[in-house]
């Protein structure tokens, strides 16, 4: 039992060993395409969404210095053709408002100051009272450069808005008209960059104050979160930025001479959607592809184990066949030197018991007289009758042992049947197993030994009784031609059967079902040798519970007429 477990326990691990490095030789280069091919791929979508983030912000950019240089070059346009005495006109400079808005839509009031920072006339929708923008950083900044565009800022209506600022020289004096700008359609240029589903755009000014509005945040005005970087010249991009508890890609670019930042944002997942998309894709097909791999690893794995497990089980078992021959060999050299031993004795008593006959005729008139002569004379004949039995048994033993080949000759099977029957009638009443037969009238006859023939029946109703031993039975041995002149054999029982499992070795040498000190194994062995040499073939077919029955076919001889029939019994 301990060696069975052993050997159960040595396959499973040997199957276990082989399976993984099947498994290891095939994940190798499957793991190494798809790293490869990840990798590539993925640098190839990282490329392409940072050109596009980057061409995105660039375009952008280009739109936005568009939009504030042409209102700066407008509102310059307006003071160079009416210039101050016409634009300190309320009425007149109603009319360039108008005009402004009716051609480019983004101003929402003109006002010309004087150099204290006060209006000396004002157009729009706002009273600006005694406003002074004499402290004005936009002021100042215009007063110096001739022109300037300011940061958002509230100012006094408390609305965020930024202001566009010429400077106009009249008679030595400097005058500036400003104009304010719709901050929501500046938001609305800004906020119109679309970058996937969570792709966004504002603008923020070299404090971090939002100068448009954000998706995610909202208010103008309000501090932008991630410290300002310095300068920088044209676009740059910052992949896995942490921003909102999750990560971002951020391209950037200065405006305004490096006073507002415009940044376009877009979620990481969503920008390499593309790539995680593709990613699950192959851990998906290399997911099924590791299934299909270990599935047939397994599969063959088992087989592989499997044949390497009977492969090593025939080999013990024809070492066992080896060492049984060999006791074979040995009991056969055994059997011939005992029957050279026995021989000589048994002929001593043959021909003692001739010469006492011998002596009986010559003492006839002695014997007569005796009451017990009859006795003596059957007792004789029963030595010599004994005697040359043993001496064909020791013949038959020394044959054997040689391994000379029975000579043929021609054989009716009916009168074999017969014969064979009537000597295994007893042994088969010891197991409560009933003979019959059932012969064909003539057949032909056959070319082969009366010995070998008589050894393939004696052993097919002999494994037949040993099957019906416990329970009884009925054999039954029948013979039957065969059209182009071939002779069946069969024998029939009614005992339990062989189980489908066993049929297929019962031919095996030293294969056998029966306890030990039963059988050899070699009974249906030395049968199928027989019928095999005389260019026969066995057949048998069992059903478990009902019984079993062997066919051997036999070529008849070419020359030999049919017989009488047989007797039935």
């Amino acid at each position: 039992m301990s060696s069975v477990s052993y050997m159960d326990r040595y396959y499973r691990l040997l199957g276990r060993k082989i399976a993984l490095a099947i498994v290891t030789v095939a994940f190798i280069p499957y793991a190494l395409t798809f790293v490869i091919f990840y990798t590539s791929y993925s640098a190839t979508i990282r490329a392409q969404v940072i050109a596009t983030l980057a061409n995105v912000v660039e375009s952008h950019q280009r739109n936005i210095e568009e939009f504030l240089a042409e209102r700066l070059a407008n509102l310059q346009s307006a003071a160079n053709l009416f210039g101050v005495e016409q634009l300190a006109q309320p009425r007149h400079l109603e009319q360039v408002l108008g005009s402004l808005r009716q051609v480019y839509g983004a101003f929402v009031d003109l006002g010309l100051l004087d150099q204290t920072g006060r209006h000396l006339a004002y157009a729009g929708p706002y009273s600006p009272g005694q406003a002074d923008y004499s402290e004005a950083p936009w002021f100042r900044q215009v007063l110096a450069d001739g022109g300037h565009v300011s940061d958002v800022f509230k100012g006094q209506r408390e609305v965020p808005h930024f202001i566009v600022a010429v400077k106009l020289m009249h008679q030595e004096r400097a005058y500036v008209l400003r104009a304010t700008i719709d901050s929501a359609r500046f938001s609305t240029l800004v906020e119109g960059v679309r970058l996937g589903s969570t792709g966004q755009a504002f603008i923020v000014n070299r404090q971090g104050l939002y100068q448009t509005r954000s998706r995610s945040h909202g208010q103008l005005l309000s501090a932008w979160d991630l410290p300002m970087p310095s300068h920088f010249p044209g676009v740059r991009v910052l992949e896995d930025v942490s921003r909102h508890g999750h990560a971002v890609v951020l391209a950037k670019a200065w405006l305004k001479k490096g006073d507002w930042l415009l940044v376009c944002q877009q979620d990481t997942s969503d920008a390499f959607q593309p790539l995680y998309q593709a990613r699950r894709l192959g851990l998906a097909i290399g997911a099924l592809g590791g299934v299909v791999v270990i599935a047939i690893t397994w599969f063959f794995t088992r087989r592989l184990v499997g044949r390497i497990s009977d492969t090593n089980r025939e080999k013990e078992l024809l070492g066992e066949q080896i060492i049984q021959s060999g006791k074979l060999a040995s009991l056969g050299e055994l059997a011939a030197g005992v029957a050279h031993e026995i021989n000589n004795p048994v002929a001593i008593m043959v021909e003692e018991a001739g010469w006492m006959q011998d002596l009986m005729e010559e003492d006839r008139g002695i014997f007569e007289q005796t009451e017990n002569r009859k006795e003596y004379e059957r007792a004789l004949r029963q030595i010599q009758t004994q005697g040359r039995r043993c001496k064909d048994i020791t013949h038959k033993l020394l044959g054997f042992a040689r391994r000379t080949d029975a000579p043929s000759q021609p054989i009716q099977v009916n009168d074999l049947v017969v014969e064979v029957l009537a000597l295994l009638e007893r042994p088969a009443s010891y197991a409560n197993v009933t003979l019959s037969q059932q012969l064909e009238p003539g057949l032909p006859l056959l070319a082969a030994s009366p010995a070998e023939l008589q050894q393939v029946l004696i052993n097919l109703v002999n494994n037949a009784i040993d099957a019906m031993e416990k329970s009884g039975g009925e054999i039954t041995v029948s013979t039957r031609g065969e059209p182009g002149g071939g002779i069946v054999l069969a024998v029939a029982d009614n005992g339990l059967g062989i189980p489908p499992a066993v049929l297929p070795r019962i031919f095996d040498p030293f294969f056998t079902t029966k306890p030990v000190g039963k059988g050899t194994g070699l009974g249906l062995s030395i049968c199928y040798g027989i019928v095999d040499k005389l260019s026969g073939r066995i057949e048998v077919q069992s059903t478990p519970g009902q019984g079993t029955t062997f066919w051997v076919h036999l070529p008849a001889s070419p020359e030999a007429p049919p017989t009488a029939p047989a007797a039935q019994a």
